[in-house]
């Protein structure tokens, strides 16, 4: 059991093990997901419980069940391995599903992920994946928080429970995470259009698409939670979608167990990232309005719309988020959220206005291309129930960002900065393709000159979304929903490296011994810049006074947000000992000098200023000397890696 808690074999088991049982068996890829993401998911859920086992007690039994899977898979009846492998319906799983989401997987963890401050990629690698956390874990098991989630101890379980991540391994994390949603995707792309192809285009608008509006994908969201429950939901949706491919009713049986799997896995899904929660209702919003076009009924269309209208009337009696007033403070260039009134009533609205939005393209490609297959399902009755539900996704993501009473979905419920989110929940990587092969009609026996036409067109749109996804247009200081994310991810791993806290770590250690030697630091305070304090965050026992906050990120509003009333104390001794006294500052670490560095990513996106780690040297905190602190009660302990700690002296009792 000792080796198995090695880097890498856990891994190795954890994957093996779904595949083998999958192949061995004739299971679906969709399966194989389920067995593999959701033992994670359940192993982890079980151990954040109050009274549930402990993480490694629990992986362990995980390590003991994969074991058995894999002997069952290879030990029973191995001869039949040899007919398995040579079944050719094996070579279009493999061609359309596992080749692209391995390619792209592999790509990404030779290339590896950006991790610059005060990006989310940063802060997800040096918050959320050391052992020294896993302990401090918590499940609140109705609503999902940030680090209470079971991908995190996943992904320490998966890679050995390190005591820190270093690059590499963020990067093969990265590329795991990768890894799973594209082999959901392209399974689920596979099954509704049959095509190879399309399942290589499903992963080139996921990779070029997706992700926060400022980052490229490779640098944002490859290290949270969202991939691994987007897969789990994929996977759990497919029976679901697969009900609405067919012609008839399928009866309500089959209905409820296919949705009862999808609220199953949505509801472990959530506890990776609660984003997953909306995408699981638009899912069951969009597969209900498709179930009663293809499957028209009375009864069920009265039933669903006094459930859509029971819950338009419970979220108006809800209060707006309290975070909505604070973005009239922002400059109209930066603000997400707008207002209007309707009959009196007040309504909010939200659309992004930053100038490197890359997902905006495509996601009014996806609405433009929904448009067309409502119109051609309407004329034609051609499209699958299933892409229909698909072609409505983004349309409800439309709703509930601008229409009233419905967009209280979003400003009620969420926070109104995270709306950006929702436009995942569309799903146009996967929902683009599966139009697209609705509205073909390069298979169909018809091909007319109009038919060819048409198909042409719907070429051009593609390769046209393409190019505007791949080829970067500079247009500086203005609203650009163009801007290509493929400048991000060519950018060089070692420029951005001054920035991803490999040079603040080494201090880790040092502070932790310090922890241990003297116990009346817990629950104290540790004064240092921002960068390094949310580099040790909570990863030792001191609290930092200043660390990442998005609202205070420039080296100004630092000055007067985390540090209010510093630079007036340094002028006297009882003033400074008063400030220091009121935060409850034990522990004092300056760095002895700030090298220049420019960041790339924030002149793309404008998202905080470039040269912010350089700026941090201005701080007020900076005029600090080893005198001036020894007046107020500390003492220099410590000195390396380019850092000073000073430790508060307990005062003489009496």
């Amino acid at each position: 059991m000792t080796a198995l808690t090695e880097p890498f074999l856990p891994l190795l088991l954890a994957v093996a093990a779904p595949l083998l049982w999958g192949w061995r068996w004739r299971r679906p890829s969709w399966q194989m997901l389920l067995l593999g993401v959701g033992s994670w998911a359940a192993i982890g859920w079980l151990s954040l419980l109050p009274a549930g086992p402990t993480l490694r007690q629990s992986y362990g039994l995980l390590v003991v069940l994969d074991l058995l899977v894999v002997a069952a898979a290879l030990a029973v009846r191995p001869l039949l391995w040899r007919q398995r492998l040579a079944d050719p319906a094996l070579v279009r799983p493999l061609l359309a599903v596992l080749a692209p989401a391995l390619t792209c997987a592999l790509a990404l963890g030779l290339r590896g992920v950006v991790m610059e401050f005060p990006s989310d990629g940063f802060v997800y690698y040096t918050t959320y994946f050391g052992s020294d956390l896993i302990d401090t874990v918590r499940l609140d098991p109705l609503r999902y928080r940030s680090p209470a989630n079971w991908f995190f101890t996943a992904a320490s379980f998966l890679f050995g429970f390190p005591d820190a991540l270093v690059p590499w391994r963020a990067s093969l994390l990265a590329g795991l995470n990768t890894f799973l949603v594209l082999a959901a995707s392209c399974q689920l792309s596979l099954r509704l259009t049959g095509r190879v192809a399309l399942g290589w285009l499903t992963a080139l608008l996921f990779l070029l698409g997706m992700g926060h509006q400022n980052f490229s994908f490779f640098h944002q969201i490859a290290l949270n939670g969202t991939l691994p429950g987007l897969a789990l939901v994929l996977a759990a949706a497919t029976p679901l979608l697969g009900l609405l491919q067919r012609p008839c009713w399928p009866g309500a049986r089959s209905l409820a167990a296919a949705l009862g799997l999808l609220l199953g896995a949505a509801y472990l899904a959530y506890h990776a990232h609660g984003v997953t929660g909306f995408l699981t209702v638009n899912l069951l919003v969009t597969t209900t309005v498709a179930c009663l076009v293809v499957w028209p009924s009375r009864r069920r269309l009265l039933a669903a719309a006094a459930a859509a209208g029971l819950l338009l009337a419970a979220l108006q009696r809800l209060p707006w988020h309290p975070r909505l007033e604070s973005f009239y403070a922002w400059p109209e260039t930066m603000r997400f959220v707008h207002d209007y009134r309707v009959l009196g009533h007040r309504f909010f609205y939200f659309w992004p206005s930053l100038p490197v939005a890359t997902w905006e393209p495509v996601f009014l490609a996806a609405l433009g291309l929904s448009l067309v297959c409502a119109v051609v399902w309407r004329v034609r009755r051609q499209a699958p129930g299933a892409v229909l539900a698909l072609a409505l996704l983004a349309p409800l993501v439309l709703l509930e960002w601008w229409a009233p009473f419905i967009s209280d979905l979003v400003f009620k419920l969420i926070e109104p900065d995270s709306a950006y989110r929702l436009v995942w929940t569309s799903l146009f990587w996967l929902s683009i393709p599966a139009m697209a092969q609705a509205l073909d009609p390069g298979g169909r026996r018809d091909r007319s000159r109009g038919w060819s036409r048409e198909r042409g067109i719907l070429m051009a749109m593609l390769a046209g979304l393409i190019t505007v996804l791949t080829v970067p247009i500079g247009m500086r200081g203005r609203s650009n929903v163009f801007v290509s994310k493929v400048p991000h991810l060519l950018t060089p791993l070692e420029e951005v490296r001054p920035a991803d806290g490999t040079t603040i770590e080494p201090i880790l250690g040092p502070l932790r011994e310090l922890c241990g030697r003297e116990p009346r630091l817990q629950g104290r305070s540790l004064l240092s810049d921002p960068y390094v304090g949310a580099v040790l965050g909570t990863r030792q026992c001191l609290a930092p006074v200043a660390a990442r906050d998005i609202t205070k990120l420039a080296a100004s509003t630092v000055e007067t947000g985390q540090y209010p009333g510093l630079l007036s104390a340094l002028v006297s001794t009882a003033a400074l000992r008063a400030w220091l006294d009121e935060r409850r500052v034990d522990v004092v670490v300056l760095r002895d000098a700030y090298t220049p560095y420019e960041s790339r990513i924030a002149r793309a996106s404008n998202h905080w200023q470039p040269d912010l780690l350089s700026r941090y040297g201005d701080l007020s905190l900076n005029r600090l000397s080893t005198a001036q602190l020894a007046r107020v009660g500390f003492q220099l302990v410590r000195h390396q890696h380019g850092m000073r700690v000073y430790l508060r002296t307990p005062a003489a009792p009496g």
